[in-house]
């Protein structure tokens, strides 16, 4: 259920951007999500069409929602490298313990206007 309450951030932090540029009419939000954010994209989704149909200015407009992937960086050797899975070994050495570097993050990448 929290993914009404990401989507209501997304709108205010949308809002404040419209009120800044003088911007009339959204037309769509670009957003990214780490694979580990727990985030249900298809939930937020919902949530974000059921929010911009409350108004004028947002109406019609759609979250794009790209999933981005985890990243590692091996404290042995240095190599970074990304996985789709929980990675417990350096792809490069062997190296159990890789940091997770990226993954976790949630993104307004960009907003179209009219």
């Amino acid at each position: 259920m929290h993914e009404m309450s990401i989507a209501r951030s997304i709108i205010d932090i949308v809002e404040k951007e419209m009120a800044e540029h003088s911007a009339k009419h959204l037309k769509a939000v670009n957003i990214s999500v780490g694979k580990m954010a727990a985030v249900a994209a298809h939930q937020l989704e919902w949530w974000f069409n059921i929010m911009v149909s409350e108004t004028a200015e947002m109406t019609g407009a759609t979250l794009s929602v790209k999933t981005v992937p985890l990243s590692y960086r091996c404290p042995g050797c240095g190599a970074e490298f990304t996985s789709e899975e929980l990675a417990l070994k350096c792809r490069e050495c062997g190296a159990g313990h890789p940091s997770l570097t990226g993954g976790t993050e949630l993104t307004v990448e960009s907003i179209e206007v009219d």
